[in-house]
């Protein structure tokens, strides 16, 4: 292909595109997606129609029963900034998960350029979204435990 010669985005193409940054994806079944572990995350990739989707998901130790908003304030907070990337926290598994997802336009194909600099910049901006989320929540859980020895100290 040309470089200026868009073609459809296909996992395939992705397979492909990710191998150039020393990645194997490994596909899952016949889906239209793939897996791989990065800065030991989980990340999906799947074309999905008209995007492709990078997401990566973190399992924390908290719980629903731990009934503490810790987790999501600090994804509130982190997408009320622009990582690039958004920011949820999955409540339908016995622990909290972080996750982290960035989708990108394909409709009109792209080529092998750009389609390696989209999934770059989508894994950069969904690990980095995780690393923001994370800090996020230490901060918040310092303050918190700040707040409360000062209301103890003055109780």
């Amino acid at each position: 292909m040309s470089n200026t010669e868009l073609s459809a985005v296909t996992i395939d193409r992705l397979v492909d595109a990710m191998k150039g940054f020393d990645v194997e994806l490994e596909r899952v079944g016949d889906n239209d997606v793939a897996t791989a572990n990065l800065n030991d995350l989980p990340v999906t990739f799947a074309v999905l129609g008209s995007v492709f989707i990078v997401r990566a998901d973190s399992v924390t130790d908290q719980t629903l029963a731990d009934n503490d908003p810790t987790l999501y304030l600090a994804a509130n907070q982190v997408n009320s900034v622009s990582f690039g990337a958004r920011a949820t926290i999955v409540d339908r598994a016995e622990n909290l998960i972080v996750r982290t997802e960035r989708d990108v336009a394909i409709a009109a194909g792209m080529n092998d350029e750009q389609l390696g600099a989209s999934l770059r910049s989508a894994v950069d901006a969904v690990l980095s979204t995780q690393d923001a989320v994370k800090a996020a929540a230490d901060d918040l859980a310092e303050l918190r435990a700040q707040v409360e020895q000062e209301l103890e100290e003055q109780a």
